[in-house]
């Protein structure tokens, strides 16, 4: 067993596993940073853009757009992980990720325009769906490309990084809709998501069909 470990490192098929799987979690890493703390920077102004913006919103129909938020992303989380389980291999996990931080940025633009509670509703109910997708396919692919033996430690590490990630997107969400207005927070934060977006397709040449 020893001799056909040492045979399997020096023909580089074992480095070259170990390389590709660092480069999937570093991107996936990188992704979950971009993508949740593009969430965290516009948190901070949501509640007041609401109530600020939109015309006869108060505190109670921020909570409501916030449970909507919730509820669908709890009702649409075993359809869509069922919709990944159909298809084999994990290309559709790495487009699903791209797609999500896509869209999740569009509505998060547009709702930056928004004037009614309806539209905050409906930028709501996409946005519960869209984080689910986000969410099912990033475990799915993070989860799977860790290498076992160091498990504890790579999802250390992944935590220390996103801790202190949504932490520094947290102060300068305050720092924005303090210096530019709440309505820009959103702006700013859709367009950080989209950028984000490339992140996954990095990965995509590593899967096969």
């Amino acid at each position: 067993m020893e001799i056909e470990k040492n045979e399997l490192n020096s023909s580089g098929v074992g480095i070259a596993a170990v390389s590709r799987r660092s480069a999937i979690i570093k991107t996936l890493t990188a992704s979950d940073i971009t993508y949740w703390g593009a969430d965290a920077f516009i948190s901070v102004a949501l509640a007041l853009f609401v109530v600020a913006f939109i015309e006869g919103a108060t505190i109670l129909n921020v909570g409501i757009a916030l449970m909507l938020y919730r509820v669908v992303g709890a009702i649409s989380a075993i359809p869509i992980g069922r919709l990944f389980d159909h298809h084999r291999g994990y290309l559709d996990e790495v487009w699903g990720l791209s797609i999500a931080c896509f869209f999740g940025g569009v509505v998060y633009i547009l709702l930056s325009f928004s004037s009614s509670v309806w539209q905050l509703y409906l930028a709501m109910f996409f946005l519960g769906i869209i984080a689910t997708v986000n969410l099912a396919s990033w475990r799915i692919l993070f989860y799977s490309n860790i290498d076992k033996g160091r498990l504890g430690q790579t999802v250390g590490v992944y935590q220390m990084l996103y801790s202190l990630g949504i932490g520094l997107f947290l102060a300068i969400g305050g720092f924005a809709g303090e210096r530019f207005g709440y309505d820009k927070v959103l702006l700013f934060g859709g367009l950080l998501m989209i950028f984000g977006s490339t992140l996954p397709l990095l990965i995509r040449s590593y899967f096969k069909k």
